[in-house]
């Protein structure tokens, strides 16, 4: 079937970040490992609230100590591979991670991107994912939730809400 003849589903998406938002390091500031990962208490049920009420689920994460030499491409996919393990069932439609870093050291991701929040490229990459998956993605109703400032910049530039995660998931400060 044709592109422009397939019958796609029109849904808001729910974006989220990854670190400090659904997930943190038991040792520290930065995930060092797939076994330093804990998944906040408050995530599965509040996810799933909204997946279940139409909401197509993103993962948008920048992971720069790929860019510094910290850890490689298949460290961080096994990271976010064990987050996606703590679920009793997987909640994303689509996870997007960005290793660039235009000060990092390693020559394949020392440059600026349009993939890095606060830009919005891994938005776009959700959206093209989410057409092969069937859905044209409601900005004008979609969420991003996150932890700090290249998050909220990165929903100002998409132009979609931006919703902290303390506020989101209703975290005591």
């Amino acid at each position: 079937m044709a592109a422009d003849q397939k019958n796609y589903e029109l849904k808001p998406a729910l974006c989220l970040d990854f670190d400090g938002t659904i997930r943190y390091s038991k040792t520290g500031k930065f995930i060092d490992h797939p076994d330093d990962i804990i998944l906040f208490p408050d995530v599965q049920e509040k996810i799933w609230e909204y997946r279940n009420n139409g909401f197509l689920i993103f993962g948008i994460t920048n992971q720069a100590g790929v860019a510094f030499g910290y850890k490689s491409v298949e460290d961080v996919e096994k990271e976010n591979q064990r987050t996606l393990d703590f679920f009793e069932r997987d909640p994303f439609h689509i996870v997007q991670a960005s290793f660039a870093h235009e000060k990092g050291r390693k020559n394949n991701f020392k440059y600026r991107s349009l993939m890095r929040k606060p830009n919005y490229g891994m938005l776009v990459l959700c959206e093209i994912e989410a057409q092969t998956l069937g859905y044209i993605v409601d900005w004008d109703n979609s969420i991003f939730v996150g932890d700090r400032d290249d998050d909220e910049f990165c929903a100002l530039n998409a132009g979609i809400e931006f919703i902290s995660a303390e506020d989101f998931f209703e975290r005591k400060a």
